[in-house]
């Protein structure tokens, strides 16, 4: 089974923590471990916090999440021109900001980054999925 959703979010603050919210709540309907919840969340979490806080034009992001049986696929999509490249720039550990990609890429099992139509940065994160072991009786 594939379930997919798709949010188009204004450039706001406020909408991390309910991208968050909404993703969580959809991985545990699969029985998503909370540890793997976590990790997905903290790196959906930074990936849109970058999209508010990077992107150069445009009123909104958009967020689609992609939940396939061993994978949860998430792709942010902004109005901007967005790093050089996937790789995570060096920043020190005690920085205010430019952790986030590291972030990403400690979390996830793949990340991509890249130009899509004109104007528009796509940043694409796979994580493996962990379930909770269904219980014998």
């Amino acid at each position: 089974m594939e379930v997919r959703l798709s949010l188009s979010l204004p450039r706001d603050h406020s909408t991390v923590p309910l991208t968050r919210r909404v993703l969580d709540a959809a991985l545990a309907v699969f029985a998503v471990t909370k540890d793997c919840r976590d990790d997905i969340g903290l790196a959906v979490g930074e990936a849109c916090a970058n999209a508010v806080q990077h992107a150069t034009s445009g009123a909104d992001y958009e967020v689609t999440v992609t939940i396939q049986e061993d994978r949860c696929i998430i792709d942010v999509v902004d109005d901007g021109v967005g790093p050089d490249s996937a790789t995570p720039p060096d920043a020190p550990p005690d920085a205010e900001s430019g952790r986030g990609l590291r972030i990403i890429h400690a979390l996830a099992d793949m990340v991509e980054l890249r130009r899509g139509q004109p104007g528009k940065m796509a940043l694409r994160i796979v994580k493996l999925l962990t379930v909770v072991p269904p219980v014998r009786a």
